[in-house]
């Protein structure tokens, strides 16, 4: 069997003849920085006794907006566009986020879903997501700006700073599935636990294992409900912060960055994270830049755009004219100077692109997903 077709089969446009459609439901969830030592230290009893659980890759640069996407659509960066939190725009020299409906190319799953004559929903505690990734969703929730007849359903708004924000959203899912007979739902919550706690500590714990109570009770509302489940990224402390920009301007050569990391969350991460896209005003720069990164303590990889775009599968006209990663307690920032200490918990880098991945009410060979994505990549969406 070739490797594509080891999932369910691939997308059909048209059901197969002959055969009656039988109702499923699916939920897609991802735990945003739910990296594999937050699943090892957590007291997850339904997650672990119902699913089939691996581990995967996620994609790189290892941040929401681009992991979100890849699953979404079940493709790579270079297919459905979405390479970062924050871009430079180099038309207006200030950062701009890539949230904006436009900015994703080709379909969402949700999109093929409905085709189908599906019943799709969308929910999610992070506003972006809901903007986004939700083409094709009949219903959209965000926990961050959340609609009255969700407030009626699910109770006040909560925190962007809490734990109850992501309940909230759990709590909207499972009506949804229950209640308005949702046939596909996309789940995406919020990292302010991970940013906030270690995986063993308390309130990480306590988080972790409300979120799988309440996974264990939507499970239990349906018995043929499939779970498909992962992350778009993990987390780590950075101890040690660098400022590439001033590093190279030291130097005389003159470029630009947006940290990929940045969203309206300054509270999670304080814009630091393990990658950055440079952008240089003149070419000539290239090679001196990259070989004066490459001695920097806190860079373990450094790349042209288009070996970056080679390595990564990013799209080359969305990214910089070079790209860095951190080692695993580095970040890269905007700072007041050179270099400082910092205490901050936080990804981007490769050292957070390992994500679990479990699947519930369907079999599948994790030992051979590779990515993340894959999970929605060949889904068969027949209701059969």
């Amino acid at each position: 069997m070739k490797r594509r077709h080891f999932l369910l089969g691939a997308l059909s446009a048209t059901p197969r003849r002959g055969r009656a459609a039988a109702r499923r439901k699916i939920l897609i969830a991802l735990l945003d920085g739910f990296g594999p030592d937050y699943l090892e230290k957590s007291d997850m009893p339904n997650l672990k006794r119902m699913a089939v659980i691996g581990a995967a890759k996620g994609l790189i640069p290892s941040v929401t907006n681009v992991n979100n996407a890849s699953l979404v659509t079940g493709t790579f960066p270079d297919e459905h566009g979405i390479t970062t939190n924050f871009y430079y725009d180099r038309a207006t020299g200030a950062a701009a986020e890539m949230k904006s409906p436009e900015f994703l190319l080709g379909p969402t799953i949700l999109e093929k879903a409905a085709a189908r004559g599906w019943k799709t929903a969308l929910v999610s505690s992070k506003d972006k997501i809901a903007t986004l990734c939700s083409r094709g969703a009949m219903i959209v929730a965000s926990a961050e700006k959340p609609a009255q007849r969700f407030l009626d359903i699910a109770g006040a708004k909560e925190s962007m700073y809490t734990a109850a924000v992501n309940y909230w959203s759990f709590r909207v899912a499972r009506h949804l599935l229950k209640h308005e007979s949702t046939d596909l739902l996309y789940l995406s919550t919020t990292d302010y636990m991970m940013h906030t706690h270690a995986p063993d500590a308390a309130p990480s714990l306590e988080h972790l294992h409300t979120l799988d109570r309440m996974l264990g009770e939507i499970a239990d509302d349906h018995p043929a409900l499939e779970i498909y489940l992962t992350a778009d990224h993990g987390m780590n402390a950075k101890t040690h912060a660098l400022d590439p920009i001033r590093l190279l301007r030291a130097q005389k050569i003159d470029a630009a960055a947006a940290p990929i990391i940045s969203d309206n969350h300054k509270v999670h991460h304080q814009d630091l994270g393990g990658t950055y896209y440079i952008y240089l005003k003149r070419a000539a720069d290239t090679k001196p830049a990259l070989d004066l990164l490459r001695q920097a303590p806190e860079v373990e990889e450094a790349y042209d755009g288009n070996s970056a775009a080679n390595t990564f599968r990013l799209k080359r006209d969305r990214i910089g004219d070079l790209f860095i990663l951190a080692r695993r307690h580095m970040a890269f920032g905007d700072l007041p100077e050179l270099r400082k200490a910092v205490n901050v918990r936080s990804h981007g880098s490769r050292h957070e692109a390992s994500v679990p991945v479990a699947v519930h009410g369907r079999k599948l060979d994790l030992s051979r997903l590779t990515y993340s994505l894959e999970l929605t990549r060949q889904l068969e969406l027949e209701r059969v």
